[in-house]
Order: structure tokens, then C-alpha cells, then sequence
């Protein structure tokens, strides 16, 4: 039997209600709790938490995304297939960087009353995502558009980058949109920036490589610039949020 993951802002309980259904229909399934911690109704941290996880899985595996602010409205259900994979959630975009990212993909409408109207994770996404998994393409129709959602793309001049945070983990790292490979081909580990104008700040392969307390940039497991602090966190200290745009200048 294949693999289900789960991504969610949900907490405790519900995820597991959800897996209750999925094992219901797919007994057998292995399933993979991804994230149940993503920010409230964050949609765009849960699309790039599920972009950046769908590559390590095999072809097969079921994702399904759901943080759905607008469950119980008219919105729809979507099933995404891509290279050999499914995504399954809400309809608004929250599975689309993920679908661009794996190359060509479908998109299909779920037609499933469901039976709350909070909590379409156990009504709709579970029950579908567990037939998937079995081999059932049932209650789909082709979805000519959908909510589409882009990430933004880092800004390059002779004197700054910009960019935004795109996450932040619980250490308080803070990883942007910033390639790591453009931050090397412009400057090189040891170079110094000002972030926002104001905090002095260099790049560096290793949070070690500066003292304890002290801010650096690395290039993270996301191939990501990450805004970090050794032994702190550079959200706190820092004052950095989810989605903020940041500014990294020369000195």
C-alpha cells in the first residue's frame, strides 16, 4: 500500500479524525504527518511547506494540503495529478507551487457534499484522498481554472537584494526567497550585509561560523538564503515575521 501525507494548521485532534477515515478506506495505508503547525489560515507558508516536501516522496504517494479559511463557502475541492503524484485540498492555491514545481499537471474538481461545513479535511479531502490511494478516480471532473498562487521573486541590484520570508521554523530561522547560488555568485561566504538598513550581518556556510548571539545568513536546506542566529532565534531577536519583505545591502 502507498503513502499519505498530511499537511494542515489543524493542532492535535483533528489530524487524527482524518486519519481515522483514511484507514477506514485504505487500511493500509502508511501515513505521514508533514506539519499540523503551520500558522493559522497561512496558505501561502502551507504552499511552500508542501513544494518543498512532494520531491522527496515516490511516485504514487498522496498529498493532501488542507488550511482553508474559506471552508463551508462555494469554494471548491481539487485534485492535482502530477508526475505520478496527487495533491489533494481546497482550491485556493495552496497546491499549486507544488503541482508547478513536479512539471505538467491536471487539475480536476472534487464533487462531494460534505457533510460539515468546517471541517471538509474529514467530510471531502480524506475520504478522496484514501480512493485515490486505492485507485479510484471517483467524483472528478475536469477543472478548467482554479486559484492560482506565485511565490515572489527576489529583486537584484548593483547595491541590494530584497526579498521575503517565506517561512519560519521553530528554531526562528527565517528563510526567504533568495536563492542561495544567486547570494554566492553576487558575494561570496564572508561577506558583510546590512539587513533593513541596520543590522550588520554576514554570510557564512555554518551558524558556528560566527560567535553565539550574533546574526548570519546561510544557505539552508531549501537552497534558500536563511536569516539565522547562533543558539537564538532571528524571528525574536530580530523581529522578523512570516511574510515580511527584507533588504540585504552592502556595506
Amino acid at each position: 500500500m502507498g503513502i499519505i501525507t498530511l499537511i494542515s494548521d489543524f493542532g492535535a485532534y483533528y489530524p487524527a479524525v482524518m486519519k481515522a477515515v483514511v484507514l477506514g478506506i485504505a487500511p493500509d495505508a502508511t501515513i505521514i504527518d508533514v506539519s499540523h503547525e503551520i500558522t493559522c489560515e497561512n496558505v501561502r507558508e502551507a504552499a511552500f511547506v508542501l513544494r518543498e516536501t512532494v520531491k522527496y516522496f515516490p511516485r504514487g504517494t498522496v498529498h493532501i494540503a488542507v488550511v482553508d479559511p474559506s471552508v463551508g463557502t462555494d469554494r471548491r475541492g481539487l485534485v492535482i495529478a502530477a508526475a505520478g503524484h496527487y495533491l489533494v485540498g481546497p482550491d485556493n492555491g495552496i497546491l499549486i507551487p507544488a503541482a508547478r514545481s513536479l512539471g505538467d499537471f491536471e487539475v480536476l474538481r472534487i464533487e462531494i457534499e460534505a457533510e460539515s461545513s468546517t471541517f471538509h479535511g474529514r467530510d471531502v479531502f480524506a475520504p478522496v484522498g484514501a480512493h485515490l490511494l486505492m485507485g479510484h478516480m471517483q467524483s472528478l471532473v475536469p477543472a478548467p481554472t482554479y486559484v492560482d498562487l506565485l511565490f515572489d521573486e527576489p529583486h537584484s541590484s548593483e547595491n541590494a537584494i530584497s526579498g521575503t520570508i517565506l517561512y519560519v521554523d521553530r528554531f526562528g530561522n527565517c528563510v526567504t526567497n533568495i536563492p542561495g547560488t544567486l547570494m554566492i555568485q553576487r558575494s561570496g561566504h564572508g561577506s558583510l550585509h546590512n539587513l533593513n538598513g541596520d543590522v550588520a550581518i554576514q554570510f557564512v556556510q555554518t551558524y558556528d561560523d560566527v560567535a553565539r548571539g550574533q546574526p548570519l545568513l546561510t544557505v539552508g536546506s531549501f537552497d534558500l538564503i536563511e536569516i539565522a542566529v547562533n543558539k537564538g532565534s532571528a524571528a525574536t531577536e530580530l523581529n522578523l515575521n512570516l511574510g515580511d519583505d527584507i533588504s540585504l545591502e552592502n556595506p
